[in-house]
């Protein structure tokens, strides 16, 4: 073992201009090869990043427009169950029906609103990480729950019109005021919907 030791240690000696350009040569061409690997493997886990992110928000918006149909039902529901028969004892009023409608078709306009915005996000990122018909589907969904956010916010401004319409035939000024209150805020919504 110390006679190779001293083999390398003698040709060292000898050899230093050799070994000196050697050395150098190769320290270039493993810089030369290890570079590109090295910008590849950042890039991936750059696109690796973005791919993760774009699934997020994809998820989030998927979440936010379940969300929203659960209030556009509730709506619904809400809705049909203001025509229907009600004792004495009823808690609720058909108005009072009316507006909680109204109210769920305002949250699940909202609701449908903010997965147009979070599936807009997933597909920048899904373009960002090279994810094409990815991104076109995500664009698709936001486009989708767009329509759907104007539609509930439309419908919901019915729905108050029809509480209003309860709330002045039982002259109830309060609620009427309320409601009154509730439709201006859908309209203004409306108009400023803009993308």
């Amino acid at each position: 073992m110390c006679s190779g030791f001293v083999t390398v240690k003698l040709l060292t000696r000898t050899y230093c201009p050799v070994v000196k350009g050697l050395s150098v040569g190769i320290a270039l061409f493993a810089a030369a090869t290890l570079l590109p690997l090295s910008l590849s493997s950042s890039d991936a886990a750059e696109k690796s990043g973005a791919g993760q992110e774009s699934d997020l928000w994809e998820e989030i918006a998927n979440v936010r427009f379940q969300a929203a149909g659960g209030h556009d039902i509730q709506g619904e529901t809400r809705k049909v169950g203001a025509f229907q028969a009600r004792g004495l004892e009823s808690p609720t009023t058909p108005g009072d029906e009316f507006d909680i409608a109204g109210d769920e078709k305002y949250w699940a306009s909202e609701d449908y609103r903010t997965a147009t915005k979070h599936w807009e996000r997933a597909a920048k990122a899904f373009r960002a990480s090279g994810e094409s018909d990815k991104a076109r589907s995500a664009m698709e969904n936001a486009d989708a729950a767009w329509e759907a956010s104007k539609r509930t916010l439309r419908e919901g401004v019915e729905i108050h019109k029809m509480a209003q319409e309860y709330y002045g035939t039982t002259n109830n000024l309060e609620k009427k005021t309320a409601v009154l209150g509730k439709i201006a805020r859908n309209l203004e919504r409306l108009i400023d919907m803009k993308r």
